[in-house]
Order: C-alpha cells, then sequence, then structure tokens
C-alpha cells in the first residue's frame, strides 16, 4: 500500500511503501505503528485527502479504523485497517460528512450537515435522524449540532431543538425504527418546577441517557437526570447531601456506564469540588475525589478538577487533578472510590524518555483499567527540546507505563512533528490492544494505529 505526503510547494507527492513500522523505545518496548491514511494519499472514492483532514478517529475492538477527512471540494467519512480502505459515506450526496462512530460489528455513524445522522452498514445507509423529523410528544426536530453521542448498537441520543410545540427543547434517542423522548422541557423534572436548559447527553449500550440540566421552580437549580424513555431518576441534584457531607450545588458533563453508574464533576456550596460516581438506581454515590483530599504519592487534590473524565464498566474514573502540598503539581490518576491509583504525575520520570511529564491532555480509559493519554515533557530536562517534548503513553499505573510514539519519532520515512493539542480532541481513541491517533508529520497529517506488543509477541 503506497504512502503519500502531500508538500505546500507545488504539490509533488512523493510516495512510499507503508508497512508497518516496528520501534523500540529506550525502554525496549516494541510499537507496530501502520499508517491508515495520510494527506495526500488517493483515497478509495477517488482524489486524495487534503492536510485538513482527520479531524475524528474512531477505532473498535477488530481494529477498523473510521476516519472524516477532506478530499478534492467534498468530505468524507472511511473505514480502514492498514491493509484496505473503504468509503462509507460523501459529502456529495449530503452536503458534508463527519463525526464517525464505529461499531463492534462495524457498522458507522456519522453526521451529515452537522445535524442530520445516519448509520451505514457498508452495504445501505439508514437514516437515523434529520431535521424536521417529528418529535415524539409533538413538533418536529433540530438536532443541536456537535450534541449526539452513540452506543455500540449504534442507536444515538442527542439534545434537540423543538419546533411547533410547547416544548422547546429535548433530549431524545433515536435507532433505525423510532425516536423515543428521553425528557422535554414541556415535561417537569422529578424535582419540580420546570427544565430552563436541557443538554450535554450521555448514551449507555442499554439505550440509557444522562443528561445535565438547568432548573426553575422546584427544589432544585441544577441535576444530573438518568432515563429511557419514561420517568428520569435524579442521579445528582442541587441540595442533595453527599456522602462526605457536601452539599451538591452544580454538575459538569455526566459520563455513563453500561451498567447505569453516572460520574461528573460536582461544586459544592462552599466552592469546593469532587468527583462522584452515582449508582445505578439514583439512590446513592460514590466520591471518587474530593478538594483537599490526600492524593496517592503525596499532596492534595486542589481546586476544579480538570475535563475531561473518563469511566468504564468497573465503576473506576480516570481524572486528571491539579495538586498542592507535594512535589507534583498536577497528576492522573484512576480511581473506584475505595483505591486510587497514580498514572502519571508532573515533575516525574516519563517512561521511554529521559524527560519529566509536563502537562497532560487528552487519555481515554477501558474496562480493564488501561489509560492511554497525550502528555507533554518539560523542555530542558533530560535533553528534551520542543522538538521531540510529546508523547503518547499507555498503561495502568506509573509502574508499567509504556511509550507509545513521541514527537521526533520516524514513522513511515516522516518525522513525526505535532500530537492533539486539546482535551476531547476527537483524534484519540484505543481498543483492548491498541492505540489510533492523528499526528502531524510538517504540513501534512496521518491516521496512525499503534499497538505495543507484549514480551511473548511476535513481531
Amino acid at each position: 500500500m503506497k504512502r503519500v505526503f502531500l508538500y505546500l510547494i507545488v504539490l509533488i507527492l512523493t510516495a512510499s511503501i507503508a508497512q508497518p513500522l516496528l520501534q523500540t523505545s529506550s525502554a525496549n518496548t516494541k510499537v507496530r505503528h501502520t499508517v491508515i491514511a495520510a494527506s495526500g494519499d488517493a483515497a478509495p472514492a477517488g482524489g486524495n485527502y487534503l492536510p485538513s483532514s482527520f479531524a475524528n478517529v474512531r477505532l473498535n475492538a477488530r481494529h477498523d479504523v473510521a476516519f472524516d477527512a477532506s478530499v478534492g471540494v467534498t468530505t468524507g467519512v472511511f473505514v480502514g485497517d492498514g491493509k484496505t480502505t473503504t468509503t462509507t459515506a460523501l459529502g456529495d450526496g449530503f452536503g458534508s460528512v463527519s463525526n464517525p462512530f464505529i461499531t463492534a460489528n462495524g457498522d458507522v455513524v456519522f453526521d451529515a450537515n452537522n445535524s442530520d445522522t445516519y448509520r451505514s452498514n457498508g452495504k445501505s445507509i439508514i437514516h437515523l435522524v434529520s431535521s424536521g423529523d417529528p418529535a415524539p410528544g409533538g413538533g418536529t426536530l433540530s438536532p443541536a449540532s456537535g450534541s449526539r453521542v452513540t452506543n455500540d448498537n449504534g442507536d444515538i441520543a442527542y439534545t434537540a431543538f423543538v419546533n411547533d410545540s410547547t416544548a422547546t427543547q429535548g433530549i431524545f434517542r433515536s435507532d433505525s425504527t423510532q425516536t423515543v423522548a428521553i425528557a422535554r422541557d414541556d415535561i417537569s423534572p422529578p424535582t419540580g418546577g420546570s427544565f430552563l436548559v436541557i443538554g450535554n447527553p450521555a448514551l449507555n449500550d442499554r439505550g440509557q441517557v444522562a443528561f445535565y440540566s438547568v432548573m426553575t421552580g422546584g427544589t432544585s437549580e441544577f441535576g444530573i437526570f438518568r432515563g429511557e424513555g419514561q420517568d428520569l431518576t435524579p442521579v445528582f441534584v442541587t441540595n442533595q447531601i453527599g456522602p462526605g457531607g457536601q452539599t451538591f450545588a452544580d454538575f459538569g458533563n455526566p459520563i455513563i456506564n453500561n451498567h447505569g453508574q453516572v460520574a461528573a464533576t460536582v461544586s459544592f456550596t462552599n466552592n469546593e469540588a469532587g468527583i462522584f460516581v452515582g449508582d445505578a438506581t439514583g439512590t446513592g454515590s460514590v466520591a471518587i475525589a474530593i478538594q483537599q483530599q490526600a492524593a496517592p504519592k503525596g499532596g492534595n487534590y486542589n481546586g476544579q478538577f480538570q475535563v475531561p473524565i473518563r469511566l468504564n464498566d468497573r465503576g473506576e474514573v480516570a481524572f486528571a487533578a491539579r495538586l498542592t502540598g507535594g512535589t507534583s503539581s498536577t497528576g492522573l490518576f484512576r480511581g473506584d472510590g475505595k483505591s486510587t491509583i497514580p498514572i502519571a504525575l508532573v515533575g516525574t520520570n516519563a517512561p521511554g524518555t529521559t524527560g519529566t511529564f509536563a502537562t497532560f491532555r487528552d487519555f481515554q480509559l477501558l474496562n480493564n483499567g488501561r489509560v492511554a493519554f497525550i502528555a507533554t515533557l518539560t523542555v530542558g530536562v533530560g535533553g528534551v527540546t520542543t522538538a521531540n517534548n510529546t508523547g503518547i503513553w499507555v498503561g495502568t499505573s506509573d509502574e508499567d507505563l509504556q511509550l507509545v510514539a513521541r514527537t521526533g519519532d520516524i514513522i513511515d520515512g516522516k518525522v513525526l512533528t505535532r500530537l492533539p493539542q486539546l482535551p476531547q480532541s476527537g483524534q484519540l481513541d484505543m481498543n483492548e490492544n491498541s492505540i489510533v491517533w492523528v499526528g502531524t508529520f510538517g504540513i501534512a497529517k496521518a491516521v496512525v494505529l499503534s499497538r505495543v506488543l507484549g514480551n511473548d509477541e511476535e513481531e
């Protein structure tokens, strides 16, 4: 398979044979990199991927990678595994397509024109929701751009404005056969009064949806609720008393696992904060971390907890927190309310390098406790420069971290110059064995699938 990078001056296409690259770090970690797609590569439906491509990547358990790309004057959603690449949808038929999600069986859910959503099985494309669709309970839907979330069944939940109805907004769930209203602002929340704002949905594989709300006229001003299409269960609400006696005031965006547990950052009436997991029944919660609480490896949690947070099906939360009173200013942790495991700490050695961690960016969490994350290194320490100060690591704790990729590495004959910059970038995902990410190589970009090999695995 040819890998071609696009150069700015005179747009010369330089071809190279893209075999998976086996790379060994200074800690003898073996990583196999496979370039799935790169700027300048020929897209399967014609044209070439442009440098502005690859805003979103997703990976399933079969190592299928879904990604979006700009191709010529249009956009596309594609699926590749390093050997073949297929076209899921092109913007020519939809106006524009983006934001893919790939399920365990290979179905791809994608957005068209920012608000309409479809699902493809590779042979046919099924409509899930479009502007103007009937809204359950009356009116018509206008899905909010960027609000859609997807589960592994290919079902979606989203925020939508409601037109020609007593409702103005709501949370809805759609599959290929029906749309269900999870919440509408013309129906009172369980705490009384009415909804003013409903948004930020999270969806699990059972079809349960958690969402954030602002309310008026009832017993609570803010809340996070969970619903399936009938009654709503309050998970966290203003004036709720936490397990340590804290009084809840407001909340961050929720996340939900397949058992119905919901995690969120919580601010208290005393202006301190914590991270909590609400149980599946809505009758209790567990504190994962609380401001001023002692952190592993020294110091205390300090200030608001950073976003994102991640929740797995074991009820564990991965989170980044500022620290005070210890030797590190920030740490990345995984906790379940009983124990907390340090993943990485600012100022400590970054495995596979002679440098030290400086900041943490995006990260993902699996059910087995593995965390993959992007971090920067401190420039000037251990030979670190601005050319090699960003990397991706994976591990279950700070004792088994492995370096996956680092700026300055040569991958498929090109020098990696940049990794995703933002939290929740949409450009980092993982399964049980591999990590997919978007890297910049000079003026070009590429989707790379990286597998960290065990000691007993063949090269």
